[in-house]
């Protein structure tokens, strides 16, 4: 479906002029277990108010039951009004970033040829658009497929990513949108342009980042802006692609994190961030509780987003 776009329309909200952007855009988010239970999509909804326009999850290469292209899990995602967004990942999930089976120059060579042109050709046969958002993260150094770990270098990963992508175009997925998503610099993170495959192989480009707040020895409170700033006017630089937050949210400890939602989703997004066109919320409690159920003050606040005309879009 494609966005819904408009002029821009000023609206009165809390006693002042705001401004609503000239686009709308799509909010979606990972939910545990979800789309392979369904019922945790509808639980969701129910929970914020509004159904997903994006449901995203994690498939790796190899772990038996989520390897495989399942159409199953792509109609329950489709069927609630949500575009699929698969975050794929060359690796053995269950194994750390040093994986010489899973290195960009095997990849490059072929040793997995036949399990990508089987899923390739599954998502051509399944036929609908989905969003793979392809060995993200890429400039960071934990995962096996990124720049200068696991024997890899960045100009490999850049010919890993047209070796998968050429794959696509044989078996004639062309249905799949390619999701290109680093995580937002750091010191001494990769430089995007060095592993960005350029325009002609990329559809859309993604950025991950979150704000740890104070649950890490090394982390501080940290706004959405400061997240993304940086990295967002760097990626615009190098690529014309449309752009999306592949994967964000905010920790509880260290600020407000139901004010850190409302600035930053309903006023920072639409007003420093024009090319942004989608958001995927990481719904889970992991490294620290990054639900948006992880306060009721925060749960308000992300109903608030979720009601808000700002976050109508879908992505095409």
């Amino acid at each position: 479906m494609p966005l819904l776009c408009g002029l821009l329309a000023m609206t009165l909200h809390a006693g002042t002029v705001t401004a609503a952007p000239a686009h709308t855009l799509a909010l979606g988010a990972y939910i545990v277990n979800a789309p392979g239970d369904p019922s945790q999509i509808d639980a969701f909804t129910g929970m914020v108010g509004v159904a997903p326009g994006i449901v995203m999850w994690y498939q790796d290469w190899v772990t038996t039951g989520n390897s495989a292209f399942d159409p199953i899990k792509m109609d329950a995602a489709a069927s609630r009004g949500a575009m699929p967004m698969i975050t794929w990942e060359p690796w053995d999930a269950s194994a750390g970033p040093n994986q010489p089976a899973y290195s960009l120059s095997a990849i490059v060579a072929g040793a997995h040829d036949a399990f990508i042109h089987q899923w390739a050709r599954d998502a051509a046969a399944w036929g609908k658009p989905l969003y793979l958002k392809f060995a993200h993260e890429m400039n960071g150094n934990w995962y096996p497929w990124a720049a200068n770990v696991n024997g890899n270098t960045a100009a490999q990963y850049i010919a890993m990513w047209a070796h998968v992508h050429t794959i696509f175009r044989q078996e004639g997925a062309i249905n799949a949108r390619w999701v290109w998503s680093p995580n937002v610099a750091y010191p001494g993170s990769t430089p995007f342009a060095q592993v960005y495959p350029g325009d002609k192989m990329v559809d859309w480009v993604g950025l991950d980042g979150y704000n740890f707040g104070t649950s890490q020895s090394w982390s501080q409170w940290t706004s959405f802006a400061d997240v993304f700033g940086p990295s967002y006017d760097s990626v615009a630089r190098i690529a014309s692609k449309p752009m999306l937050i592949g994967e964000t949210a905010s920790a509880e400890v260290g600020g407000d994190k139901a004010a850190w939602i409302t600035q930053g989703l309903l006023r920072d997004l639409p007003a420093r961030f024009p090319r942004l066109r989608a958001v995927i919320w990481f719904d889970e409690d992991k490294e620290t509780d990054w639900r948006v159920n992880s306060s009721s003050a925060t749960l308000a606040a992300f109903r608030t987003v979720a009601a808000s005309p700002t976050y109508r879009g879908y992505l095409p």
